[in-house]
Parts: C-alpha cells; sequence; structure tokens
C-alpha cells in the first residue's frame, strides 16, 4: 500500500512539473500606459513594465508568447515603483 502511494505522489509531481515549465501567455508589447515611456506587457488590460524584453521584440503592439513573474518594485522614483513584470522567455506565437 505504501508502494502504490508513493508511485501515485510521484507522478503527480511530474505532471505538475510539466504542465507549469511549458506555458506561456500571449502578451502585447507596449510602451502606452508606462511612466517614462518604459517597455511593457500588457495582459488582461494590465500594463507591467519590464527591463526584460529582448531587444527583437521591442515593437508597439506585438502579440508574443511569454513566461514571466510579477514583482513588486519598492523604489521610490517618477519611473520606477509598483507592479513590474519579469520575463522569463519570450517567443513569437506559433501562426
Amino acid at each position: 500500500m505504501k508502494y502504490i502511494f508513493c508511485v501515485l505522489a510521484l507522478i503527480l509531481v511530474i505532471i505538475a512539473g510539466c504542465n507549469k515549465s511549458s506555458s506561456c501567455n500571449a502578451v502585447t508589447i507596449t510602451q502606452q500606459g508606462t511612466p517614462c515611456g518604459q517597455w511593457a506587457i500588457k495582459k488582461n488590460g494590465n500594463v507591467y513594465p519590464a527591463d526584460s524584453i529582448p531587444a527583437i521584440f521591442k515593437e508597439e503592439g506585438i502579440v508574443v508568447c511569454a513566461r514571466y513573474e510579477l514583482y513588486e518594485d519598492l523604489r521610490m522614483c517618477a519611473c520606477c515603483g509598483g507592479t513590474w513584470a519579469r520575463v522569463l522567455s519570450m517567443t513569437y506565437p506559433p501562426e
């Protein structure tokens, strides 16, 4: 019985890990709605500035497939602070 439980737990961990790493989100690249004209990603109407957008994707209005994580930038300046996106990977979506 203990063996079956361990095997099932291992299978669930593998499945959860595979689903998490392969997902990406369709986001729009923009400079609109950001302080100081930074490049940002837009998802569901929310704009998140990001310093880590690769130069090849810095084109207003294009839709890309991105993996990212949100974080709070605690700096206090005119062009920073608030919720930012750290881009982990970015590709053009398949056609």
